[in-house]
């Protein structure tokens, strides 16, 4: 091969990987992660959205959307959707925002681990049990566990150095705060 005909391969081989960015910049993504749960990916808004379909039990046991963790800013979690997986946004630190519906009965181990940005969350009556380190490290400036939560794992609101309240319903008893606060 000449070098003229290498370098007019390099220009079209560049030309090619060129003309794919725009399309890989405005990309959306969809699939399964769970029993029954399926997720959508909007690139656009750095929406995640988690809904459950007709079968299955709604569990959500994987997390196939972590290549987009440096674009997700907003999770919404669809009612039909039984639990949110281990480790389901262990360390991205762009999530501001997460809706969790009053289906979800647990919160898997570090689920929110790392969450710089997430300062708020609403853990709905239906939720039943906090994994391990689930919301550690997090931006966490309030929380509210609610009655229905039996079990809390350790450190599940370690190191969250903003948190300034914490609000255990009346009646909770599974709640310790020498395992889980700064």
């Amino acid at each position: 091969m000449t070098i003229m005909k290498i370098e007019v391969m390099k220009k079209q081989l560049l030309l090619s990987i060129l003309l794919l960015f725009p399309m890989l910049a405005i990309a959306d993504d969809s699939g399964t992660c769970g029993n029954g749960v399926t997720y959508f990916f909007e690139e656009a808004t750095g929406t995640l959205t988690i809904s459950k379909t007709g079968e299955g039990n709604g569990e959500m046991t994987s997390h196939p959307w972590d290549t987009y963790y440096y674009s997700i800013t907003k999770v919404v979690i669809e009612v039909g959707v039984t639990s949110i997986g281990n480790a389901a946004f262990f360390e991205y630190s762009g999530l501001t925002s997460v809706t969790i519906p009053n289906s979800v009965t647990s919160i898997g181990e570090e689920a929110f681990e790392n969450c710089s940005g997430l300062t708020s969350v609403t853990i709905p009556n239906s939720v039943t049990s906090i994994g391990d380190w689930a919301f550690c490290n997090s931006g966490l400036t309030s929380v509210t566990i609610p009655s229905s939560v039996e079990s809390i794992g350790n450190g599940a609101l370690a190191n969250c150095e903003g948190l300034t309240s914490i609000s255990v319903a009346s009646g909770n008893t599974k709640y310790d705060s020498r395992n889980n606060c700064n």
